[in-house]
């Protein structure tokens, strides 16, 4: 784990929004396998297609991706 990923800062912000942190077990490096592999396909698919202007002009475009990837399990 990076120190950022520990940090009393990052650990209080985290829990002042409500979020539950997750560590991976000591030992078993692939209790987060699967969200890598969708932020790796994510970044191939998406981020580094195209230039974004804005924070939020990434943020729709991640919320259209998710909703395409639905969409098209759903249907499956």
């Amino acid at each position: 784990m990076g120190s950022q990923d520990t940090s009393e800062l990052f650990e209080n912000t985290l829990e002042a929004v409500g979020i539950r942190h997750s560590y991976s077990r000591k030992g078993y490096p692939y209790d987060n396998t699967r969200i890598e592999s969708f932020h790796s396909l994510l970044k191939r698919k998406l981020i580094y297609q195209r230039e974004f202007e804005s924070i939020n002009d990434v943020q729709a475009a991640v919320g259209r991706y998710n909703n395409t990837r639905i969409l098209l399990r759903d249907t499956a």
